[in-house]
């Protein structure tokens, strides 16, 4: 059974067009500005302002007009720098308790300089001019009397003509509290350190701004990307206490850890607290940068491929699929029924703009994405994964796989196999061909593949009930690697076959519902001897130390981090032995030899190069 539609129809959905986000008619509703915030000094909190002087190249007047430096490095005065060269509240939350105002230093309504007042928690205070070095520089001795320095460099208050954002480009962070709110835990929405604050948006709407042009009272913006939070977002910015893991949060409930988007200012103008935020058209592509992160995807038709199994085809409205594409990924699809969910689906082809994924229908997250109508938008993000072709294929290589697991085996391979391999092994269970027709996909895809020679076994268990470990072991003898994926019970037992096999390497995908408590996740696994090899040391991980990361840190195991959520890699860690498990499975990518120690548990003894 197909369902299709034409390709205008399509574009009609977008926010450009129609006006539909996420399931909704949002932008049918008056976006508005509710609040206006500039942050004079990087990393310290918020002024509340009522109007915005927002300028092209600058952002909004007086917003990141300076920042202080941490010590670690020596930062030339005037120049841009990433924000680890600075002071800032992810590495150290007492700067919430600070107190920030600024002011332009000038009437002229060209100037750039702001003056900033600086007050301690203990009530004392220091003013500086932007343009003002001996000034600033007394302020910088001020401030780090007050503030821990993170290294041994000259500590100074910096400033530079396009702000000290965290990107070279200077822009306005736009706030949807619809979102936080439906993130639970009476979040404030000032945690996640936006200039504007947006009312009339249904939540999770504002990813679908991206790519469109905004009128912010008489300013003109491009909407260009999402935002991924960082620790930052743990402090309570009415307390200063550190109380909820918001990455967390976001990674479990969301599956990404991203919330508000970012614009970059294409007219100056002013924007006051109330006025209309309105979208004018399409932004220009060169300011778009595609990514794999979260933006909206039209459906565009729904197949019916087997016994409850429906293939999705969807359009990336912003075109960035294709540039990150590679065989054996998948798809999140973010979801908001009832609070927000998600799910992550096998990506089974990829042309152009056009992705397909395949759903079996068991669930709430199976049956709310089959029953998505031609022409519905959803948020997604993409593609992800580490078990990919590059990683899996060496060899004679196995695809085990039951049921739907059938759909990495697919995914695998639609593209063509790295040279490493010279052998196929599919092998697949399933029960009175309700796979059938994905099965032969497999094979044409297979044996399509020209210099491979491919083994394929087919069981099916309504006729010979389900393979043996002893049969799973004389099939996988031979094999120098196997991908096994499908049910917990049936991949337990692959598992074990495959090493008494001697399969060298080892690659399993266990299809499992996303747990908002990961601690719940964590008890699946079972005590696994971790071996720190350059320190000479080991110990034994249990399922309550929590990730990796967390049992590192517990013993005092220096170890990088930053998202805590999977997102941004600052935790790879060399693993020289053994293998590990994701219970959330992280967006980031990680090499082969590493593992992501923020979301990675030991799935049996591992050695680590620390």
């Amino acid at each position: 059974m197909r369902e299709a539609h034409p390709r205008a129809q399509v574009l009609e959905s977008h926010p450009r067009a129609r006006g539909r986000a996420h399931g909704c008619d949002s932008y049918n509703r008056a976006m508005r500005i509710a609040e206006l915030h500039r942050f004079p000094v990087k990393g310290f909190p918020a002024e509340r302002i009522d109007s915005a002087d927002i300028r092209r190249g600058r952002g909004i007047v007086g917003d990141r007009a300076a920042a202080l430096t941490n010590g670690s490095v020596d930062v030339p005065d005037g120049s841009w720098q990433r924000y680890s060269a600075f002071t800032v509240l992810k590495n150290d939350t007492g700067l919430q308790g600070w107190q920030v105002s600024a002011s332009p230093a000038s009437a002229e309504p060209a100037a750039a300089a702001v003056t900033i007042t600086l007050t301690a928690p203990d009530g004392t205070a220091t003013t500086f001019r932007t343009d003002d070095a001996g000034r600033r520089a007394a302020s910088a001795r001020f401030l780090s009397d007050r503030i821990r320095a993170q290294g041994p460099c000259r500590r100074r208050l910096v400033a530079a003509e396009q702000g000290m954002f965290d990107s070279r480009s200077a822009g306005i962070s736009i706030i949807n509290p619809a979102t936080v709110a439906a993130l639970g835990g009476d979040l404030d929405p000032l945690r996640f350190r936006g200039n504007v604050l947006v009312e009339g948006l249904a939540p999770f709407a504002e990813f679908g701004l991206i790519g469109t042009i905004v009128r912010l009272g008489e300013a003109r913006v491009a909407i260009t990307e999402s935002i991924e939070r960082c620790p930052a977002t743990t402090v309570d910015p009415a307390t200063a206490e550190v109380d909820v893991n918001v990455p967390r949060i976001l990674a479990a409930t969301c599956g990404h850890l991203h919330c508000g988007v970012y614009g970059r200012i294409l007219d100056s103008g002013i924007a006051r607290t109330g006025d209309a935020i309105e979208i004018e058209g399409e932004a220009p592509a060169e300011l778009i940068a595609g990514d794999r992160t979260p933006r909206m995807m039209s459906v565009v038709e729904r197949t019916t491929v087997g016994d409850g199994i429906v293939e999705i085809v969807l359009r990336d409205e912003l075109g960035w699929i294709g540039g990150h594409d590679e065989p054996g990924t998948n798809l999140r699809v973010h979801l908001d029924r009832d609070g927000p969910f998600w799910r992550t689906y096998t990506i089974t082809e990829v042309a152009g703009d056009v992705v397909r994924i395949a759903v079996r229908v068991l669930g709430r997250g199976s049956r709310t994405v089959t029953g998505l109508e031609v022409g519905e938008r959803i948020l997604v993000s993409g593609p992800h994964g580490t078990m990919t072709a590059a990683r899996v294929f060496e060899g004679t290589t196995a695809l085990v796989t039951a049921g739907i697991g059938i759909t990495p085996g697919l995914a695998l391979l639609r593209g063509a196999v790295p040279p490493a391999a010279d052998r196929i092994r599919l092998i697949h269970v399933d029960r009175g061909g309700r796979t059938g027709r994905l099965w032969d996909r497999v094979l044409d895809r297979a044996r399509g593949l020209g210099r491979i020679a491919v083994e394929a076994r087919l069981h099916d268990t309504a006729r010979s009930g389900r393979p043996s470990r002893a049969d799973l072991v004389e099939w996988l003898r031979g094999c120098d690697s196997a991908l096994v994926c499908g049910p917990a019970g049936f991949t337990r037992t692959v598992l074990a076959a495959a090493a008494e096999a001697g399969v060298r390497r080892i690659h399993r995908e266990t299809f499992a519902s996303p747990s908002p408590d990961l601690s719940e996740a964590v008890a699946r696994y079972g005590p696994a001897e971790v071996t720190l090899e350059d320190s000479g040391t080991s110990f034994v991980w249990e399922p309550e130390q929590g990730t990796l990361l967390d049992a590192l840190e517990a013993r005092g195991v220096p170890a990088s981090s930053s998202c805590r959520g999977g997102s941004c890699g600052t935790c790879a860690l060399p693993l020289r032995a053994g293998g590990v498990d994701y219970p959330v499975e992280p967006v980031a990518r990680a090499a082969a030899d590493e593992v992501l120690a923020c979301s990675a548990v030991p799935a049996g003894p591992i050695r680590l190069g620390i």
